[in-house]
């Protein structure tokens, strides 16, 4: 995204603005596209599992997040957005596309499991408030990444091998709220 978004502004505001609209648009389209079958999985495991086995599987889920996270092992598929695509899509379709494949959330490479322990969370103890919360999800991601990526600090950051250390700083930091939020869990239900 640094290579694209940020230049692409420079070069031409229109076309940056229909690239960042794009990217609006795939990761609201994406969040959707993951809510039907997040709710459906999760009103099935509402039906079967009582209350308290949902809520100690997220904190058994947490927890393993979380360890993955401290030991620089964050589950992710080994891919990034389509690269090419750059030089053969129109600003705003690259943009759609893009925000599409990073708002399925799952599709990419990942720097921590927050969104994993979410997603998990949301299926399991909320599927109601799934479809909203995961289409905020995809859209945040998706803002997020390219604000990050147009940024100097991440422009300093890439090839620069620091990128790797900040990325193993924010996994342990990841995976230690990670242990909070199931340690604060735990002790709720069993209270």
């Amino acid at each position: 995204m640094a290579g694209v978004a940020g230049p692409m502004l420079r070069r031409s505001r229109r076309s940056g603005a229909k690239f960042l609209a794009g990217l609006a648009v795939g990761g609201a389209l994406a969040g959707l596209m993951l809510a039907v079958p997040a709710y459906v999985l999760g009103v099935l495991l509402r039906s079967v599992l009582p209350e308290p086995v949902r809520v100690w599987l997220v904190v058994a889920a947490a927890v393993a997040f979380a360890v993955a996270d401290m030991l620089n092992r964050t589950p992710h598929v080994w891919r990034q957005v389509p690269q090419e695509l750059v030089h053969r899509l129109p600003p705003g379709t690259l943009g759609v596309t893009w925000g599409f494949d990073l708002g399925l959330l799952f599709t990419t490479q990942k720097t921590t499991s927050l969104i994993w322990a979410a997603m998990g969370a949301v299926v399991l103890l909320r599927p109601d408030v799934g479809a909203a919360l995961l289409v905020a999800l995809s859209l945040i991601v998706s803002v997020a990444v390219t604000a990050w990526s147009m940024s100097d600090r991440a422009m300093g950051l890439l090839g620069s091998g620091k990128d790797h250390r900040w990325a193993r700083t924010l996994r342990r930091t990841s995976g230690a709220g990670l242990l909070l939020a199931a340690a604060a869990w735990a002790l709720a239900w069993a209270a």
